[in-house]
């Protein structure tokens, strides 16, 4: 079974995505071969309070719950963030998406540490997007930088039993982390945004197949660009059954 780790639904103010329902999305899972997908709400990455962008996500996927995995935005800079969190786990979300660079704070502020420290009270995952899409492609008036990853390393040391995914991450990124991810056993990357022939490959010579996760950011990118990125590398099959399904199914403790 294929997990897609990145994915999304929902409504992106900037453009309309198709297949951001979740009826269409599993209608594209299937024709793609994805048996399951970790999905955010689109609208919680500009929402200030996010606690409505999850109320719509539970209440969309709820005839999906063995496809699509909820995951909660949450935004630790907001007031009384805690009470979203709190209603997110009550609600039976697995999981959380923080957007440092959308929600103002910084990777190893006070902010990102009492969310992943919630996270590891809860057993949940945590995946941290350093973009939603390219920098180049923004729009005029909401012109966000991407986050900064270098002080990575010491928030997953620090928050040992808290896996972390790193969604969105460019190649150039990650060769500059990569000494972090290969000695943190809870720090992983995912695929979506890795540049260059062979890429899946490359990465898994350099961290471990361990520390690498199938993600797609489906549907705001073409999930067969994450398929054909697979494909065209020359992965073991113990390797490739690790990144789209292993890793991820060891957290979660679902059927691979």
């Amino acid at each position: 079974m294929i997990i897609d780790c990145n994915a999304h639904l929902g409504y992106w103010p900037f453009r309309h995505v198709r297949d951001s329902q979740p009826d269409e999305f599993v209608a594209l899972m299937d024709s793609r071969g994805i048996g399951q997908a970790w999905v955010a709400p689109f609208q919680g990455v500009l929402y200030g309070d996010v606690r409505p962008a999850n109320d719509w996500l539970i209440k969309a996927i709820g005839a999906y719950g063995e496809r699509l995995i909820p995951h909660a935005a949450i935004n630790p800079n907001f007031p009384e963030w805690e009470r979203d969190f709190e209603e997110a786990v009550a609600a039976g979300f697995v999981g959380l998406r923080l957007y440092p660079n959308y929600h103002s704070y910084e990777l190893g502020g006070s902010c990102m540490a009492d969310a992943l420290a919630a996270a590891g009270d809860c057993g949940m995952t945590a995946g941290i997007h350093l973009r939603m899409y390219d920098e180049r492609l923004h729009h005029p008036r909401c012109m966000v930088p991407a986050a900064d990853v270098k002080g990575i390393g010491a928030v997953a040391e620090q928050f040992a039993q808290v896996p972390i995914v790193l969604c969105n991450i460019k190649t150039l990124e990650i060769q500059g982390i990569a000494a972090d991810v290969r000695r943190l056993p809870n720090l992983h990357v995912e695929i979506s945004n890795l540049e260059g022939v062979g890429a899946v490959e490359k990465l898994v010579a350099e961290v471990g197949a361990e520390s690498v996760v199938f993600g797609t950011h489906a549907p705001y990118q073409y999930m067969d660009a994450a398929l054909l990125k697979m494909r065209e590398s020359q992965l073991s099959g113990e390797d490739g059954a690790a990144v789209f399904h292993g890793n991820a199914a060891r957290w979660m403790g679902l059927s691979g």
